[in-house]
């Protein structure tokens, strides 16, 4: 294999900063396994990325973007990054010097070829490290032992990624989008959104940081709901000599360390692009909160009691008025503190399964706005500069395996596979350091019932060698359980698009504002407010019939679709040259409707011949491109 070095892929316009991603790739995919990998940005304390073995020892790579003979200055650079290295890792034990070029040895008569400069260098490096009491071996990765490892199956997709610009960069995830968005239609508006509490299970599968940020946010409620509570010392004075005082003590410093370790959890939290993030440590931290709040209640309320006994006792004492109970006070902050966590865990559950998990499975009933969420989804990732690709369901058109149909999707070049497609998308994301998405929407629209249900299992199992890569696919509910494999459906999160539920006013206050209809008055409890689809096509017949505000009496699906129809029918009555009040389109739906009551209910369908009759004969004698049945 021949590379050119100087086309290796730009990473924020600097090709320096691509090479030192490309052998931070590599590096990572040599460490051992059971070691922690550090990719490191600047300044770089003399290593571009270093892990740590089980035994504390560490190995550091340093890249230098040199693609000829090196020159004085150029052995000095390394030189100096090699002491930094040495003074700021103390535990290293093996250093790669990693540089786009080979290193000749002509040995010739009065020269020092680049080999033999290369081993003084190691003896000197190797002086410095006895002196620090260090034992460092220098290990040379050159351009031939870099084409070496680019060119072993695991990195064809690394190496398409950075050498060959014209994938993978924002311009072709712009590219990509544009054309999945083109086809989801009128199923996208992007200009009539509604922020819903679903988008934030996508973000958290996404491993967005606002995602995590909200994690993080709930320690803000135990904080406000514990602030140490204790008794002051006129309190504890009030039942001096009582045992529960010291028992209450002892246990309350019990639970606040507890709650102090939970708050720590959640503030040590971090967005990783791979591996399981801690929210199960989290859930474990809460739980051992937990345990000890039924002793500190039950201690409060003994003392409750005993407080209530003296204050009985000084009832008829002028000298003492009444002064309510600090322990029940007290009681009722650590209750409030038990149902805050127990709500916390069920939260935490939830993320934890959402976020850890490599496959989501997005169903709804149709209409109730999947597609939109995820091309929005998509969207806001693209522009962020997350890897994703959005995969639409109705361009699966043929009996062709699923990567084929993809692959073409995409714009992949000729003889492209999937494992050439997914490492390039490892690489992308390991670039961004950002879990990289591969949407699929409207599994059950195209040949989906047809090609997923018997490839869909051997499809993730390609992606799933990546643990970069997290695949969503979404489904209408009444389709998942006969396209989606029982196997995925088990391991897979599932989440359920319910539209706007309990965000009704929200969504008509916009889509009122977007249409310019006046926003109703009368309260907005209609089902089909709920439901995405069915509001658009409200709203889209109360503007085409010139209406400017929601007629008296409305309800029912029946209405909904009333005023659809009615434009459908004032805008074929005009393009097909009949009389509106005919009601065309009305009176064809009845008759098709009409004719498939009549039919074996194992039927169900009629043929498109026959439907196209039973239409056509309201408007005859016309051809195929002005028949009614086309329009």
């Amino acid at each position: 294999m021949n590379l050119n070095w100087n086309s290796i892929r730009a990473i924020d316009g600097s090709q320096a900063a691509g090479f030192e991603g490309l052998v931070a790739q590599l590096a990572h995919t040599e460490s051992p396994t059971d070691a922690r990998f550090e990719h490191v940005g600047a300044p770089d304390a003399g290593v571009e990325c270093y892990c740590v073995l089980k035994d504390g020892g560490e190995w550091g790579w340093q890249a230098k973007f040199f693609t000829s003979t090196l020159n004085a200055s150029q052995w000095g650079q390394i030189d100096k990054s090699v002491k930094t290295a040495l003074d700021k890792h103390p535990a290293l034990v093996r250093y790669y010097v990693c540089i786009p070029w080979d290193r000749p040895d002509a040995r010739r008569a009065g020269q020092k070829s680049a080999l033999q400069r290369w081993e003084e260098r190691v003896s000197k490096w190797e002086g410095w490290a006895h002196e620090r009491g260090m034992t460092v071996e220098f290990v040379w990765w050159g351009a031939s032992e870099l084409i070496e490892r680019l060119s072993l199956p695991e990195h064809i997709g690394r190496l398409f990624f950075w050498f060959d610009e014209r994938y993978f960069d924002r311009t072709w995830h712009d590219n990509r989008l544009k054309e999945a968005i083109s086809a989801a239609g009128p199923r996208y508006t992007p200009e009539i959104h509604v922020d819903l509490p679903i988008a934030h299970d996508l973000e958290l599968f996404g491993r967005t940081d606002a995602a995590v940020d909200r994690i993080k946010a709930i320690a803000r409620d135990v904080r406000r709901d514990f602030r140490n509570p204790s008794l002051s010392r006129e309190e504890k004075e009030e039942l001096h000599g009582s045992e529960n005082i010291d028992e209450f003590e002892e246990r309350m410093n019990r639970l606040t360390q507890r709650v102090s370790s939970v708050l720590r959890a959640f503030s040590d939290l971090q967005s990783t692009p791979i591996g399981e993030l801690p929210i199960a440590n989290i859930i474990e931290k809460i739980e051992d909160a937990e345990a000890p709040i039924g002793k500190v209640a039950e201690t409060l309320d003994a003392l409750s009691h005993e407080y209530d006994s003296l204050q009985k006792k000084r009832e008829n004492d002028s000298h003492y008025g009444y002064q309510s109970n600090p322990f029940r006070s007290l009681n009722y902050s650590v209750e409030r503190l038990r149902y805050r966590l127990q709500r916390i865990i069920g939260r935490l559950n939830r993320a934890e399964e959402v976020a850890n998990s490599r496959v989501m499975i997005l169903k709804g009933d149709a209409g109730t706005g999947k597609t939109h969420l995820l091309c929005d989804v998509a969207g806001n990732r693209v522009e962020e500069g997350a890897p994703t690709v959005l995969l639409m369901g109705q361009r699966f058109t043929d009996s062709a395996e699923p990567w084929i149909q993809a692959l073409q999707q995409l714009d992949m070049p000729r003889g492209a596979n999937a494992e050439q497609f997914i490492g390039a998308l490892e690489a992308s994301a390991q670039v961004a350091n950002r879990r990289a998405l591969l949407i699929i929407d409207a599994v059950n629209e195209g040949r989906g019932r047809e090609i997923w249900p018997p490839n869909m299992t051997a499809f993730l199992t390609r992606v799933e060698k990546s643990p970069w890569i997290g695949v969503i696919f979404s489904v209408r509910s009444s389709y998942e359980e006969s396209v989606i494999p029982d196997y995925v459906r088990k391991r897979a999160v599932s989440v359920t698009h319910t539209g706007f539920q309990e965000r009704e006013y929200d969504a008509v206050r916009i889509f009122s504002q977007h249409y310019g209809i006046e926003f109703p008055s009368t309260p907005i409890l209609h089902p089909e407010f709920q439901n995405p689809l069915l509001l658009k096509i409200i709203f889209e017949g109360l503007k085409g019939k010139g209406e400017r505000r929601f007629p008296r009496g409305f309800s029912g699906v029946t209405e909904t679709f009333n005023l659809y129809l009615a434009v459908v029918n004032k805008r074929l009555a005009r393009d097909l040259n009949y009389n509106p009040k005919d009601n065309l389109v009305r009176r064809s739906l009845e008759k098709v409707s009409e004719r498939m009551l009549e039919i074996e209910p194992e039927m169900r369908w009629l043929t498109r011949q026959r439907a196209e009759e039973l239409v056509n004969e309201l408007l005859p004698g016309r051809g195929f491109s002005a028949s009614l049945y086309r329009a």
